[in-house]
């Protein structure tokens, strides 16, 4: 069954990969909202700096009510870095770049963080084979499909995103200063790391929230010695303006929406309403991710190793991360990968609780069912992210380990006050 379900999802993105391509066939571009990342980078490379923002002519757009599509470009001044080498490259090969370049990234990482939460391994032993751990990696790869497909087809960063959001979880057990560069890079979108300042600090992270600080700061300073101090006001003029155009509940923004605040509007409540269940949901959140990257505080290194759930800590910040945010679209949920990787470990292992296995369906098909659902006013992503969320946290409450457990995790065979009691009590509630 779940590799059916994996090859329906793998035909649909097929599928609608060639019909996009056929719309396209009237002389549309490919990409959607890239248009803004190439016009932006165009105009730094040749150093029309005052154009790129132009909150002037947004205003005169917003006091008009226009309804047709609006091309934003509303990311902080230090994203122009990276877009700059797109500057000089003709529309299509900046596209293809733009495109292409992050999903070798970003497929090698989830691969890599599927090794690491033991997919396909530790199986039966009459099952465990290299035709077994292909079907898994083919169900990883089909499962990944309508997520970056969304993305795709609009043009916009939530490969990129994800491949740092990615990038971040696998080199945070080994690799603080990596990971904290990572998760410096996510301020390109500010509202995608509004967790994961809390989720450092809880877990006592310091040498990755000095990376991440440290590649902000670089990244503020070498972008305004560029482009001046004047760009900022007119970024942060830009921003609040953007903030009244998503507050206005603009119609192709509801079709995408998961975070609650917009989709909830979609559904008809009230701004009013919608904020106030919008805050509701994020510190709701918020208390979660503080709660499960929360670790005990002690002198002895051997006392503070990952208790085996670090991976389940991530999925819940990867999800949380969307659903804390008052503006989050279909095309961020590449970084979902994240939080699929380790239910489908460790079921592909155990086999599917029917809940998971409902919500894993909800989340996957999410991406197609709210353009269907959205005219029915039914909030249909911001549902399935939300029960996706408890699930997370229920299975993580399941393997929530008990004070035996976690020594036997820290390592209690080598600190000395077991050694006495571990020939009385010869694997006492340890496992190893």
């Amino acid at each position: 069954m779940l590799l059916l379900f994996a090859m329906c999802l793998a035909t649909q993105a097929s599928v609608n990969l060639i019909m996009y391509f056929h719309e396209m066939s009237n002389g549309s571009r490919f990409g959607g909202d890239f248009i803004c990342f190439w016009n932006a980078a165009h105009r730094v490379r040749h150093g029309d700096i005052a154009a790129i923002y132009d909150p002037d002519t947004r205003q005169r757009i917003l006091s008009t009510h226009t309804t047709g599509i609006i091309s934003w470009f509303v990311y902080p001044p230090f994203t122009l870095v990276g877009l700059w080498l797109l500057g000089d490259a003709t529309y299509n090969e900046a596209v293809l770049a733009w495109s292409l370049v992050p999903l070798a990234f970003y497929f090698a990482l989830i691969v890599l963080l599927a090794k690491r939460s033991g997919l396909a391994y530790r199986t039966n032993p009459a099952c465990e084979n290299s035709w077994r751990r292909i079907q898994a990696y083919a169900v990883l790869i089909a499962f990944s499909l309508p997520f970056l497909s969304a993305n795709l087809f609009s043009g916009q960063t939530g490969a990129f995103i994800a491949v740092f959001f990615l990038g971040a979880a696998y080199f945070w057990p080994t690799r603080p200063v990596l990971a904290g560069i990572c998760i410096g890079l996510l301020a390109i979108k500010p509202q995608m790391g509004l967790l994961m300042p809390f989720a450092l600090i809880a877990s006592g992270q310091w040498r990755v929230i000095a990376a991440a600080a440290t590649t902000v700061l670089s990244l503020i300073v070498l972008s305004t010695m560029w482009l001046g101090t004047a760009i900022w006001t007119d970024y942060f003029r830009m921003s609040q303006l953007f903030g009244q155009f998503v507050g206005r509940g603009y119609d192709q923004i509801r079709q995408l929406a998961l975070g609650p605040y917009v989709a909830l509007q979609g559904a008809g409540m009230p701004a009013a309403l919608a904020g106030v269940l919008q805050a509701a949901v994020t510190i709701a959140v918020l208390t979660v991710i503080i709660q499960v990257f929360w670790q005990r505080r002690s002198n002895k290194p051997e006392l503070r190793k990952d208790d085996g759930g670090l991976d389940l800590r991530l999925a819940l910040l990867a999800a949380g991360t969307l659903l804390a945010t008052p503006y989050s679209l279909s095309y961020d949920t590449p970084l979902l990968m994240l939080s699929i990787i380790p239910l489908l470990a460790r079921n592909w292992r155990d086999g599917w609780d029917g809940l998971e296995l409902a919500s894993v369906a909800g989340l996957l098909v999410s991406p197609y069912a709210q353009l269907l659902t959205v005219g029915s006013h039914v909030p249909f992503a911001f549902l399935a992210l939300l029960l996706w969320f408890g699930v997370l946290y229920r299975r993580f409450q399941k393997e929530r380990p008990t004070p035996a457990g976690w020594l036997a995790n820290a390592g209690y065979k080598k600190h000395p006050i077991f050694r006495k009691t571990d020939a009385i009590l010869p694997g006492a509630g340890f496992a190893d």
